[in-house]
């Protein structure tokens, strides 16, 4: 039997990239994110979501996002985690190629996505080509990042 590939919504690329589904939208309204429409709602493959990572406005979008997040977080401003204990990690991976980076992407996706861990957390995923590493910056209570580091 074939399996179905999964397909993810506005919101699960929000969630995922920590940008606001409106900025999503933003992507899809300016063609750096392809889709299709089902029932009336926009649904993405894995491979849409690749390629708008492989854009080099959202990668630049990506890294000063991801500097203002890690410097707000040392000097306390609030990452959307209110009274918890936080851990801010950023890990390198050394990969062979892009196609091992995202899998380890997709890896980690599985995991933040995983409601029976119901602690919440974000990160961000950036790939950089030049040092072929993939690099993740994560954000959440510090056992939800053990686990999900564990993933990695």
């Amino acid at each position: 039997m074939e399996e179905f590939e999964k397909l993810y919504t506005v919101e699960d690329i929000a969630r995922m990239t920590s940008f606001t589904s409106r900025t999503i939208r933003n992507y899809l309204k300016d063609g750096n994110l392809k889709g299709r429409k089902i029932g009336g709602q926009w649904r993405f493959t894995m491979e849409d979501i690749k390629r708008l990572f492989d854009s080099g406005k959202f990668l630049n979008e990506i890294k000063s996002k991801n500097k203002k997040q890690v410097l707000d977080f040392i000097e306390g401003v609030d990452a959307g985690l209110q009274g918890q204990n936080q851990v801010c990690a950023v890990v390198d991976c050394y990969c062979e190629n892009k196609i091992a980076g995202y899998q380890l992407y997709e890896k980690l996706v599985s995991v933040i996505n995983n409601k029976e861990n119901g602690s919440p957390a974000k990160f961000d995923y950036d790939f950089i080509e030049s040092d072929s590493k993939a690099r993740f910056t994560l954000f959440g209570n510090p056992d939800y990042i053990i686990k999900t580091l564990q993933a990695l």
